[in-house]
């Protein structure tokens, strides 16, 4: 009997080991100010991948215990944004000069707020703009993207391709089709696994 539970402990000392090894081969592609300190003030918890470029993703860390109001302060406290919205429907953007802050109620715990890195590629690329409705400004979208008409044609893009466009980390859940070989995380410490944000879900 003993020597099974030696197995047992053995076995997941070896699980617990594969899965920081795994963990810490992954690499983030955010290195500004506010990216490294949401990298270093809270778990990264995972990773959805562009619909047309694997090697772009977003990144989604938690902040656990925390409101969207108290993590908003924490992060304009490091650097003021170029603009922030304001909270509706559960979520908040914050935009800086090469990328967007999203902030978010996490459905499962709502005590927690997500915390979304994406870069101004990545949102040009994925986001369906009605997910900004009531938040940012078409206007301002429409020229931070590069272009005068970003909106429009990124609509009829999702009115056309619907799994193609993302609406966020917490109600895209697996209907958005990112790279299958994307390097994503679930749950701060856990394996890196493929996929979009529905796998695992």
């Amino acid at each position: 009997m003993k020597s099974i539970y030696v197995s047992i402990i053995f076995i997941a000392v070896l699980f617990i080991s594969a899965c920081s090894v795994q963990s810490s081969a992954y690499q983030s592609i955010y290195n500004d100010e506010i990216a490294s300190f949401i990298k270093g003030q809270y778990p990264l918890f995972d990773v959805v991948a562009s619909s047309i470029d694997s090697s772009n993703y977003s990144e989604i860390y938690v902040a656990e215990g925390k409101g969207m109001a108290e993590v908003a302060t924490e992060i304009e406290a490091v650097k003021e944004p170029v603009q922030s919205s304001d909270e509706n429907d559960g979520k908040q953007v914050l935009v800086y000069d090469q990328f967007f802050v999203i902030l978010s109620v996490a459905e499962d715990n709502r005590a927690n707020t997500l915390i979304e890195l994406a870069n101004k590629e990545f949102v040009r690329n994925n986001f369906n703009p009605s997910f900004f409705e009531g938040m940012l400004l078409m206007s301002m979208l429409n020229n931070m993207l590069g272009g005068n008409d970003w909106g429009n044609t990124r609509r009829q893009q999702c009115n056309n391709n619907p799994d193609e466009c993302y609406r966020g980390y917490s109600t895209s859940g697996g209907s958005f089709k990112g790279y299958q070989n994307s390097p994503t995380v679930r749950g701060g410490s856990a394996t890196i696994r493929g996929g979009g944000p529905g796998t695992g879900k």
